[in-house]
């Protein structure tokens, strides 16, 4: 896949921009962090950190970039039964041993992951490479669409004589796709729609659109709450609150790591295991698949050999080299038969060591930016550790010229692309860009608006 983010017109812009167009774009930045902040956006609290700098596609690359993101929801969902069916699979994701008799427990409804967010970047062949899956319950689900729209109507010294489109995507059309999502997913399992919804937090650890998602819910003519999962008790077939009100369905907002061992929330996962609640997503969606040793699965030989031939070709050309680190003997990226931890040690430039169920970069360790003296020290301490760590071949981003959202300065940095999936359909893109290889909204981290060219 060629990459054609049209890059050279935006950095052309930038280049030849005068005194006058730089003053203006400024302005536009500035306005552009009024009008979110005016809609309500915002990133845990703080401003929604959108630049005016946007990421141009080709019409043919988002149409590609949507349907290859689309060819992961039937990959998720054979995947989710091999952990059912395997034990060796399941030995790929200690994390969650504790609570494997309830992940193991699948809903009856296709796709099983109805909602994800593929983070990825165009590397340096121009392949597009996924290095996260995001399969429990992604960020920006509402407010990219909604900052979208808010972008497209700001005046851009950029985009002057570039005919584009910036409401191109399905949640920018209709922000309440995913709620009708979730509503769409209790119909298909039970036959009807729910009267009761939860967005259900836990210790507070997670705000972004919580009271959006329930203003929509409620809007939409289904009753919803934000409810914190302790809250929640089962009583007989029924999920319900401290008032004994029936809750029908439950979108989580939370940390699932911190669910595994606490007892408070045990009614709460049982409910969902026993299907007396219908959740976006599951429980193999909200921990197995979610976990970056989801992507050792999907690129090991001894486990990528299961899948189809069709499925097999897209994870070799889309899947970076992943293996979970432990004593073993594997595959390197050249087709070779290593001992893996050597091999690790000794190609510490072409590698990254991630622990398998951290997020937002939390522990990540970059090889080519890390002496070699560090980097053993870091195989051994990850070696030792309760918590599992994976090895994945690093991919290099691409770096571009951006307006940034906190001081309006131009400066260069690493960019990626995402794609969000809705219900096995495209839903619409997210750019990230950071001073760090390591691209996080958390950590210095932006979004750029993604448009496709017309004409």
């Amino acid at each position: 896949m060629i990459f054609a983010a049209d890059e050279s017109v935006v950095e052309s812009q930038f280049a030849q921009m005068s005194s006058a167009s730089a003053q203006a774009l400024t302005q536009a930045q500035a306005r552009l962090f009024e009008d979110l902040a005016s809609a309500g956006l915002h990133f845990e609290g703080k401003s929604y950190p959108v630049s005016i700098r946007p990421l141009l596609l080709e019409p043919g690359t988002a149409q590609w970039l949507a349907r290859a993101a689309e060819q992961l929801s039937p990959i998720f969902d054979f995947a989710a039964r091999l952990y059912v069916e395997d034990p060796d699979v399941r030995k790929l994701f200690p994390a969650y041993r504790s609570v494997e008799h309830l992940i193991v427990r699948l809903p009856k409804h296709s796709p099983l992951i109805r909602v994800y967010r593929l983070d990825g970047l165009f590397d340096e062949t121009d392949s597009f490479r996924i290095l996260e899956t995001n399969t429990e319950a992604p960020g920006g689900v509402i407010q990219n669409g909604l900052a979208a729209r808010i972008w497209s109507k700001v005046p851009n010294p950029l985009m002057r004589n570039v005919p584009h489109d910036a409401l191109f995507q399905p949640f920018a059309i209709d922000p309440d796709l995913i709620l009708q999502e979730i509503l769409a997913t209790h119909r298909e399992r039970v036959g009807t729609l729910p009267q009761r919804a939860a967005v259900v937090t836990f210790r507070g650890s997670f705000k972004n659109e919580v009271a959006r998602m329930v203003e929509g819910l409620n809007r939409l003519g289904v009753a919803a709450e934000t409810l914190d999962a302790s809250e929640l008790r089962r009583d007989g077939k029924s999920l319900v609150d401290r008032q004994g009100r029936r809750v029908d369905v439950v979108y989580n907002k939370l940390d699932v790591r911190d669910l595994i061992d606490a007892p408070e929330v045990s009614d709460y996962l049982h409910a969902i295991a026993d299907g007396v609640v219908t959740s976006i997503n599951p429980l193999v969606g909200q921990w197995p698949l979610s976990d970056k040793a989801i992507l050792a699965l999907l690129s090991d030989p001894r486990t990528l050999g299961r899948f189809s031939a069709e499925q097999q070709a897209f994870c070799r050309a889309h899947i970076p080299w992943t293996r979970v680190l432990r004593e073993d003997a594997t595959v390197s990226p050249g087709g070779h038969r290593v001992d893996l931890l050597q091999y690790v040690s000794s190609h510490r430039a072409s590698l990254v060591l991630k622990p398998s169920n951290a997020t937002r970069g939390e522990g990540l360790t970059l090889g080519p930016f890390t002496p070699q003296s560090q980097w053993d020290a870091t195989i051994a301490t990850a070696i030792a550790s309760e918590q599992p760590y994976v090895v994945q071949q690093y991919v290099q981003g691409r770096k571009v010229s951006a307006v940034h959202p906190a001081d309006g300065v131009v400066t260069s940095l690493w960019s990626g692309v995402d794609a969000y999936v809705y219900g096995g359909n495209f839903a619409g893109f997210q750019a990230r860009a950071s001073f760090d290889p390591v691209m996080n909204v958390g950590k210095r981290g932006i979004l750029l608006p993604v448009i496709v060219r017309k004409g």
